[in-house]
């Protein structure tokens, strides 16, 4: 199922039976009212942005986001939606995915990783690009990013350790109806998870993928040097 995924994600065509694959797929469409679509490659902070801006409104809006593809990202972008894409470097990226998919081999997550990251390169002009830390320590200042860049009027996201901890509560009951609460898998941060990690950066390091990791390095750099 991954590999299909992955295989027409680079499709626009495609992304009807992407989002069949996808859970909450239907919801997940870009349609006439989305107001902002936020995506990226798995593991780099879609979902903490997705739930902090939505706590943060007064009301509901309409924010499309954990569709993984890069066809969301560009038919998105061609039909002039407000877009953010999440990024964060390939090391903390790749070691989280393959914790929370153990059966995906590093080498195989960098490739995903890099062409994720290339198939972006030719849309960089229509979206904004946030990475990782800006959004897991200043998600207010991500928002003003995002209105400053798309004309939009989101409330900013006040990033208070009470705030904050609200929107891990909300992310883990959404991940336990969705997921059955698995916390390998669950996109928050982890104690459980951080000696794993660790152990999972030296593998990543090693000499036998130092030309994947170069190359994850250098879609990274390009697709940041977009902002």
């Amino acid at each position: 199922m991954r590999r299909l995924h992955k295989a027409l994600g680079d499709h626009p065509a495609a992304l009807p039976v992407v989002l069949r694959l996808t859970p909450l797929g239907t919801a997940r469409k870009i349609h006439d009212g989305t107001e902002l679509v936020i995506e990226g490659f798995p593991r780099c902070g879609n979902t903490f942005a997705a739930f902090a801006l939505r706590s943060a409104q007064p009301g509901p809006v309409d924010v499309t986001s954990h569709v993984h593809v890069p066809a969301q990202v560009e038919v998105a972008v061609r039909r002039g939606v407000p877009t953010m894409v999440a990024v964060r470097e390939p090391v903390g990226t790749v070691t989280s995915l393959v914790i929370a998919a153990p059966h995906l081999p590093l080498d195989r997550a960098l490739k995903e990783y890099v062409h994720h990251h290339q198939r972006l390169l030719p849309l960089r002009d229509g979206f904004l690009v946030t990475d990782f830390d800006e959004i897991t320590h200043d998600m207010g200042a991500v928002t003003v990013a995002i209105n400053d860049r798309f004309g939009t009027a989101f409330v900013p996201f006040v990033h208070t350790a009470e705030h904050e901890a609200g929107v891990f509560a909300a992310i883990d009951e959404h991940h336990q109806a969705l997921h059955g609460g698995t916390e390998h898998v669950v996109a928050r941060p982890s104690e459980e998870r951080r000696a794993e990690q660790a152990r999972m950066s030296d593998l990543v390091s090693s000499p036998s993928l130092a030309g994947l990791l170069e190359q994850a390095h250098g879609t990274y750099d390009e697709v940041r040097a977009s902002t």
